[in-house]
């Protein structure tokens, strides 16, 4: 069920007693949460909520942890982070989306993450690529970044993945990072091109266009989760994209797209059909059916496929 103005409303009712204080506290909330269910777990793990009603509310204080993989492999994580954090220690974060990367990704490939996060796919990527293979990860919210390079030494990982702290974009430079001052999920910081976003933090951050980056070539495999500035990393993937023809797999978030892109999904497809790349919904773990209009579902992950693969 999508989110609306009156799901928001009434939760401030039920469960603060009191009413938004403004159309600006509602809409990064429409932004933010996908479900009812992610909107409740904000506003319980909200200061306010805490304060309210301590002996409900759940810890939202910063909680490092390390979850062993059946290959071995070991991650740091933070159960302070409620919508990916949690997951990935219970085994339920992105299942489908991991076995997709784990039929595609193979020994000795040269791939990349884009929008890393705390490294769930980047160390996966890592172990599949083995000793010949290479990850680039690029993450620009610095305490994520932080987990993922203690994660790459934790696994011995120095030669194969190599940690980037910065933002995909179309040009290289700064831009501004917002991030929500009280947050469930620090996996939501989105790039912006204003210092002033209602219920964020804007902060100055590093950006990088992969074409102005040196990386091992080719690239056979991208990651890319950038919440909406998808768009504008492959703008700055041209030259990339049409020498080594990557398999790609992405988060597709209407409102993030024209949010921080200001593109549709719809004009997003007929872009990638121009770059010769054709588009299909994630099924299960395999590309399931073509896209050439936007989904229903608000956000999806789908599989973007060159020509003649």
């Amino acid at each position: 069920m999508s989110l609306t103005r009156e799901h928001i409303v009434w939760a401030y009712r039920i469960l603060l007693d009191r009413d938004p204080e403004s159309d600006a506290a509602i809409q990064p909330k429409l932004a933010g949460c996908k479900t009812t269910q992610q909107l409740r777990a904000d506003i319980v793990t909200s200061q306010e909520y805490r304060d309210k009603n301590p002996d409900f509310a759940h810890t939202n204080d910063r909680t490092i942890v390390i979850r062993e993989f059946d290959s071995g492999i070991r991650l740091f994580v933070d159960l302070s982070d409620h919508l990916i954090g949690l997951p990935i220690i219970r085994g339920q974060y992105e299942r489908d989306e991991l076995g997709f990367i784990r039929h595609t990704v193979k020994p000795g490939d040269h791939v990349l993450d884009l929008g890393a996060h705390f490294g769930y796919f980047a160390i996966h990527m890592a172990d599949l690529v083995g000793p010949r293979g290479t990850v680039t990860a690029f993450e620009p919210f610095e305490d994520n970044a932080a987990l993922l390079a203690r994660s790459i030494r934790e696994n011995r990982f120095e030669n194969r993945v190599r940690l980037e702290r910065a933002a995909v974009a179309r040009a290289s430079g700064a831009i501004g990072l917002a991030f929500a001052t009280e947050t469930l999920n620090s996996g939501g910081a989105f790039l912006s091109s204003t210092t002033a976003v209602p219920g964020h933090v804007v902060r100055e951050v590093r950006a990088v266009a992969l074409d102005d980056v040196d990386l091992p070539r080719p690239i056979a495999f991208i990651k890319m989760d950038v919440e909406g500035a998808e768009p504008l990393a492959l703008e700055g993937a041209a030259r990339l994209l049409a020498q080594d023809r990557p398999v790609i797999l992405s988060e597709l978030h209407a409102a993030q797209l024209k949010r921080v892109s200001g593109v549709t999904v719809d004009a997003f497809l007929r872009d990638l059909r121009s770059k010769g790349y054709g588009v299909f919904q994630l099924a299960g773990d395999r590309p399931g059916p073509g896209l050439t209009t936007g989904p229903q579902e608000p956000v999806c992950s789908v599989v973007m496929v060159p020509e003649g693969r």
